[in-house]
């Protein structure tokens, strides 16, 4: 829904006559907002969803309230960072100073209120979050998409934003009321920012690979081959839409280790669920790029079709979630290690493969590390944690899968 909403929202902006400034303004305060606070977030969110069990007594559970004052509390730092650096945030993002003030509100209501779907999902209100996310985006189209129909600056686009952030973030504290004890909790504070430290820091390095990739496709190539770089490297949104919804929802059953070998078959099962849907769009991706994306993007962006082509494969490691086992073992520290191996095996094989390959080396090298890194988890799984592969992955269909699905890159990259 969030990802309709954001799209939805774009395509009216471009089709109604919105400027390509006033629309690089609204992307620029979601590009902020998301740059400084989208990698702690998430990690936070992944840390508590393992250290979560439903408790029928809110008297004596302040867990969602402990960790609702470090997320906000760490929004209003990221805040401050903001204005301590306001003027080269606005230069590097190129965002209109009187934009800056509404941006910081907007991330100060936006950025806590992810908990509010979690809660529900972590009390099985699946009904509930579902409204909530068609409400709660719902209104977010109306109220960005109505400034543009009448004409009006994007200013009041983005009040839209914070109008609903705010609603959003009134029901969030309806639900801490309505689920939690309002009371600090030290020892849980302390498990909670160990586990959710490492995290943060590890989708910090795992975010900084694109931006790495980027750097390398600038230094050696012009503004026009790094174009077609940007308008090819990019996944499936259904791929990574579903396989982190996967993982997070999946992540909380491993609070309850009298039922881990429940939670390894359901996993097991989901997986195979996620991959009957994931390799045949991928598959169908790949067979129908070197025709789709000159008809979308324009005949100069043939060669894009490649480098998306590459990013396709990523769909091997999608599949399969070694890191859910970790995450839910609570073994961070190594989840972080494992990131920033991968970040370096990155950075070398990148490097190397720009040389010989070009811009398809660095899409390559990209989809390597991504299975190097799933390997070293699944070994740590096993080795470390004594979890086997085939406890949480169903092996032959995933081989059956990724037979098929390199057979047809291969036949679409040297005949189609």
């Amino acid at each position: 829904m969030r990802f309709v909403a954001m799209l939805t929202i774009g395509i009216v902006m471009a089709r109604l006559g919105f400027g390509k400034t006033a629309i690089g303004n609204y992307e620029a305060v979601l590009f902020i907002s998301g740059l400084l606070t989208t990698f702690w977030v998430t990690g936070l969110i992944q840390a508590l969803l393992p250290l979560y069990t439903r408790s029928n007594d809110i008297s004596k559970d302040d867990r969602l309230f402990n960790a609702f004052m470090v997320i906000f509390g760490l929004t209003v730092l990221a805040c401050l960072f903001a204005t301590v650096f306001t003027a080269t945030i606005t230069g590097f993002a190129a965002i209109n100073h009187s934009l800056f003030p509404l941006m910081l509100l907007y991330m100060l209501l936006s950025t806590p209120s992810t908990m509010a779907e979690y809660i529900y999902f972590l009390h099985g209100n699946y009904k509930a979050m579902l409204s909530y996310g068609v409400i709660t985006y719902g209104i977010q189209i109306i109220l960005v998409v109505l400034p543009v129909l009448f004409g009006l600056d994007v200013a009041f686009a983005v009040l839209g934003l914070i109008v609903v952030s705010a609603v959003r973030f009134i029901w969030l504290i309806s639900l801490l009321v309505r689920n939690s004890k309002f009371r600090v909790n030290v020892d849980f504070l302390k498990d909670y920012l160990s586990d959710g430290i490492p995290l943060s820091l590890k989708f910090l390095i795992s975010s900084s690979g694109l931006y790495i990739d980027q750097l390398i496709i600038g230094y050696y190539y012009d503004s026009s081959t790094f174009a077609v770089y940007r308008f090819g490297a990019r996944e499936i949104p259904l791929a990574t839409i579903l396989a982190a919804s996967l993982s997070n929802s999946m992540l909380a059953d491993f609070a309850d280790r009298q039922r881990l070998g429940n939670t390894l078959l359901n996993l097991k099962l989901e997986s195979s669920m996620l991959m009957h849907i994931l390799f045949p769009t991928s598959i169908a991706a790949i067979l129908l790029s070197r025709w789709l994306f000159p008809l979308v993007f324009g005949a100069e962006f043939q060669e894009s079709a490649n480098v998306f082509m590459i990013y396709c494969l990523i769909v091997l490691s999608r599949v399969i979630f070694p890191q859910t086992v970790t995450q839910g073992f609570r073994k961070n520290v190594a989840v972080l290690s494992i990131s920033i191996a991968e970040m370096i095996m990155n950075i070398i094989l990148s490097l190397l493969l720009v040389k010989y390959f070009g811009i398809n080396g660095v899409a390559a090298a990209t989809v390597i590390v991504y299975a190097v890194e799933k390997v070293l988890l699944m070994a740590y799984n096993s080795y470390q944690l004594k979890i086997s592969l085939v406890s949480y992955v169903p092996v032959k269909i995933f081989l059956a899968y990724s037979l098929l699905t390199l057979s047809v890159f291969a036949f679409s990259w040297f005949f189609l």
